[in-house]
């Protein structure tokens, strides 16, 4: 029987040294992960901040927007009442206007007819004549009537200077005469307009000289 020699290595131990380069290895290990994982937390927490500005940044724009939307929505509400009541107003001025010049044609035809209807009437059977007052104040007119029937007669006098207007009435019988002046009420004075009307008659101008 033969013994084969057992090579027996003896066991490797680890230095002290070695332990206590590899604990301080761990050790700053350790701590510069700590300090990665501190600024990682703080950046994550910066990173949510920022988006939770951005956020309600962008809730306030979506605000806004909507409201800028609602105001654009209440301003073409407001166009479309204002042209409807644009072509509402723009036609009844236009039936207006058709209504007045449809007036306008009529009373012109009617003013050709009353024209037409004057220059057919004789003017007022009326001869006029001025003297001076007995008393010194302005002029008296004296009215004779030159028809074969009794007259109603309006007198409007007008002085071009004052522009001041009087009016009086009067009847006259055929072939006489009326005498109108200070003692009327009425001081004719030269320049005076004078105008008569009589129902049936066209209307006499006189001016007094």
């Amino acid at each position: 029987m033969s013994l084969q020699a057992s090579v027996i290595q003896p066991q490797q131990r680890t230095s002290p040294i070695a332990l206590k380069v590899a604990v301080a290895a761990l050790t700053v290990t350790s701590v510069a992960l700590g300090a990665l994982y501190y600024q990682a937390t703080r950046d994550i927490e910066t990173q949510k901040a920022t988006v939770a500005g951005l956020q309600l940044e962008l809730a306030k724009e979506v605000a806004r927007a909507a409201e800028l939307k609602s105001d654009l929505n209440a301003a073409r509400s407001d166009a479309q009442t204002q042209a409807t009541k644009s072509a509402q107003l723009s036609s009844e001025v236009e039936s207006k206007e058709q209504a007045l010049a449809a007036e306008k044609s009529r009373a012109e035809s009617v003013q050709a007819a009353l024209d037409q209807e004057k220059a057919r009437l004789p003017p007022v059977p009326v001869r006029i004549e001025m003297r001076r007052s007995a008393v010194g104040r302005g002029l008296v007119a004296m009215f004779t009537n030159t028809s074969a029937m009794q007259l109603s007669v309006l007198m409007a006098t007008r002085n071009p200077t004052t522009e001041a207007v009087k009016e009086k009435s009067f009847q006259v019988a055929p072939g006489k005469k009326v005498e109108i002046g200070y003692l009327e009420g009425v001081q004719f004075a030269s320049g005076d307009q004078v105008r008569l009307r009589s129902a049936g008659f066209e209307e006499l101008h006189y001016t007094v000289q």
